[in-house]
């Protein structure tokens, strides 16, 4: 696909600018930033009132961008304490048009198509609560944005524009309540679950649009999906009880059955024999990494279809250790190559709207940036891509490249 050319945020902070991502230009620390608890600096001399620019070059959009410089900055966001609570007054919501409205209609009438993970879900019960809190509304009006700007390409950069501004306004909304709000009542809980998997799930269409020929791009924002989904999942932890016994017990009974497998498969023996055989491993990371490649054999193991094995995918990056998640984050050649096996996984769902080839360009590039020393990890997944793609007479010669031994 196609790069796309994009405005640059002329007053974004650092690590913003070095990432090439949008910054929201927030003081002292920006979302992104502050999301993956990251220092934060903006280069001297500049004023706090400049107009922000346009996302990065991608297929469709990142997480957070766009806030309103007087919007608070969290110090810590999403992690198991959410920070002091902060009106909701002083935020600046954006004017609401014909747009939002489309936005709404949008989703309710294509919720099934729109978000496979909680296809059992009543639309009911997420409209309930996004009518009552805010932040929730906004995040699922940057959804439906998001699947807009993927079935509309010739308004693709307004409707991912749109997405950008309301999820930015959503982070900025739930980061404003304080950790009491929560305890309140046991809708309040519900709801920022709920929140959680919808940012979470367009957090990862975001990781899976891009399309970088440096990897390490690409890793950095598939780890800063990662990091958000399991830090605002944090923000339900010591509560999965009572929300597992609320309204949305019929919708997580249907999910956890989709667990229910042996992982006997042989998908990732080759991976799991060079893993135990591996001696740059310690006994935690072993374990952590045999851990990581039993829940990807589930995701081959599982019932075949598309509604269980994306969700099976989406929360695979919840259910990590954080050993496993830490070996990720320092770009250990052992945890890319089970990465490559989770990118394989994703051809299951090629016909899901939210991954279509991208299957075929994560795998091709983490195989060509490993070293010709690990290429042997990832050839097994890459000829079962091939095999498959052989099987659906859909292959050719430019989608995969095995790595030379």
């Amino acid at each position: 696909m196609m790069r796309r050319r994009h405005k640059k945020s002329r007053r974004g902070c650092h690590e913003c600018k070095r990432r090439h991502i949008k910054c929201d230009e927030t003081r002292p620390r920006c979302i992104n930033c502050a999301t993956v608890e990251r220092e934060c600096s903006y280069p001297s001399g500049e004023g706090l009132d400049s107009e922000s620019g346009v996302s990065s070059t991608r297929t469709s959009p990142a997480g957070s961008t766009s806030a309103s410089a007087h919007t608070p900055a969290p110090d810590a966001v999403f992690q198991s304490e959410i920070p002091g609570f902060s009106p909701l007054g002083e935020l600046h919501p954006p004017r609401v048009d014909m747009v939002h409205m489309e936005l709404f209609h949008h989703y309710i009438t294509n919720f099934p198509a729109l978000y496979p993970p909680l296809v059992g879900m009543p639309l009911a019960i997420t409209m309930r609560h996004a009518l009552r809190e805010p932040y929730l509304m906004h995040q699922v009006l940057a959804l439906s944005a998001q699947h807009l700007s993927v079935l509309r390409p010739h308004q693709e950069g307004f409707y991912r524009n749109i997405a950008i501004q309301l999820q930015t306004q959503a982070l900025a909304l739930f980061n404003s309540l304080d950790l009491g709000y929560f305890d309140m009542a046991l809708d309040h809980r519900v709801a920022a679950f709920v929140f959680s998997s919808v940012l979470g799930f367009h957090s990862l269409c975001d990781a899976l649009s891009y399309r970088d020929s440096y990897f390490p791009t690409s890793l950095d924002r598939f780890l800063r999906y990662l990091h958000l989904h399991r830090g605002v999942h944090n923000s339900s932890e010591g509560r999965w009880l009572e929300i597992r016994e609320s309204e949305l017990r019929t919708t997580i009974e249907q999910s956890m059955a989709w667990y229910n497998v042996n992982g006997q498969g042989r998908e990732c023996d080759d991976i799991r024999q060079r893993a135990q055989a591996s001696a740059n491993l310690s006994m935690e990371e072993l374990e952590a990494t045999m851990k990581a490649i039993d829940l990807l054999q589930t995701v081959f193991d599982g019932r075949p279809t598309p509604q269980s094995r994306i969700h099976i995918l989406f929360n695979w990056t919840m259910m990590l250790p954080t050993e496993f998640v830490g070996m990720m984050d320092a770009g250990r050649p052992e945890a890319l190559a089970v990465l490559a096996y989770y990118f394989l996984a994703l051809h299951h769902c090629h016909n899901e709207w939210m991954v279509g080839d991208s299957c075929h360009f994560l795998l091709q590039s983490v195989a060509n940036y490993l070293h010709p020393d690990w290429a042997s990890w990832v050839e097994r997944p890459c000829q079962m891509l091939e095999e498959m793609l052989n099987d659906e007479g859909s292959i050719s010669p430019a989608m995969l490249s095995i790595p030379p031994q």
